[in-house]
């Protein structure tokens, strides 16, 4: 499935301004992105027990979202990478078969993500781990292989619909198409 050109380079230009979205929240101190991230964690608590009746007073709330934390933070890095392996894959037209254009697209968001922890160990209070460029990689992988499957399904889907057109079209006109195991009985 070959993407048309403006696609791409509209895609190029989201993964840059994408780039610098993550590069400003990496640009937090230690104190700003923990106070993000425990307001995330609450907010998501505190919605579940709202939505479920859980009847959990202020404590366990608390409690809770301070034990998700960081699972919310590192979810939070494979979404933010998943969007940027997406926007990189539309922009390198990866979704044809073609093995080294998804490898492309992926060593751009490896490389960024790399950088992005090498610029956090220059940030007051925060560290570059290798530990989250595997978590920021493996959000990038995710988007692509989701990407090829819903590009896959897509074309399957069309092909199918050629084909019963094509059929449609032959019985239209009266002629029938012989299956390959009814020529051995003919």
């Amino acid at each position: 499935m070959k993407i048309n050109i403006y696609i791409r380079i509209v895609a190029a230009i989201l993964a840059i301004v994408w780039m610098t979205r993550i590069f400003s929240y990496s640009s937090d101190d230690a104190t700003a992105s923990m106070q993000v991230s425990r307001s995330v964690s609450y907010d998501i608590v505190e919605s579940a027990n709202r939505i479920l009746n859980l009847g959990w007073d202020e404590d366990k709330i608390y409690g809770v979202s301070k034990a998700i934390e960081k699972t919310v933070r590192k979810l939070a890095h494979m979404a933010e990478y998943g969007v940027l392996g997406l926007l990189v894959s539309i922009a390198c037209d990866a979704w044809r078969p073609s093995f080294v254009r998804s490898l492309a697209a992926m060593i751009i968001c490896l490389a960024y993500a790399v950088s992005d922890e090498l610029h956090q160990t220059f940030v007051d209070g925060r560290s570059g781990e290798i530990r989250d460029v595997v978590i920021d990689l493996c959000g990038a992988v995710l988007a692509l292989l989701l990407g090829h499957l819903i590009v896959h399904l897509y074309l399957e889907k069309k092909s199918l619909k050629k084909a019963d057109l094509k059929k449609v079209s032959l019985e239209k006109t009266g002629m029938e198409q012989i299956h390959p195991e009814e020529e051995t009985k003919i």
